[in-house]
């Protein structure tokens, strides 16, 4: 009884193959992650499986409306998931749970319930988005980092389960 097979040179190069094409393509191209926490209920619920394109933001820019997966600055080895708001310039302002930018209402019909969020009006920084989950029934100070640099950006959600 033979354990390998008479090619295993072939078998092996094949192998060899595929797990270096999974992972160039997880490095480069696509990647899932684990969403913990309740901040982008009801879209994405704690504990989902996340897709991401890493490549959707090399040829085309982020859109408002946009869920994508990020890194802060001061907690790098940590990954976090929002939905982008708005960009460099605009100013932003929550008035009983309402989204303002730049003076004008907002409609937002992925928020199920808006919360009573009241928050002065700011401005967001240069080279920067602000980002928000879907759950606007927590607390604001919950979301410590609502500025993000674009350059922290890894991808675009583009399924969920």
């Amino acid at each position: 009884m033979k354990i390998f097979p008479e090619n295993w040179r072939i078998a092996l190069l094949r192998t060899t193959c595929v797990i270096i094409l999974l992972i160039v393509t997880r490095i480069y191209f696509v990647q899932w992650f684990r969403a913990f926490g309740m901040s982008m209920e009801p879209t994405i619920k704690d504990g989902s499986i996340v897709l991401v394109n890493k490549l959707a933001y090399k040829f085309h820019p982020v859109k408002r409306g946009d869920i994508v997966i990020f890194r802060t600055s001061n907690r790098p080895y940590v990954y976090f998931i929002k939905r982008v708001i708005a960009f460099s310039g605009e100013v932003v302002e929550f008035k009983n749970g309402q989204l303002h930018i730049n003076g004008h209402a907002i409609s937002e019909p992925y928020i199920k319930e808006k919360g009573n969020w009241n928050v002065e009006p700011f401005s967001v920084k240069e080279n920067h988005i602000f980002v928000c989950g879907d759950n606007r029934l927590t607390y604001w100070d919950g979301h410590f980092h609502p500025q993000i640099s674009i350059r922290n950006i890894i991808g675009k959600a583009i399924g969920y389960r």
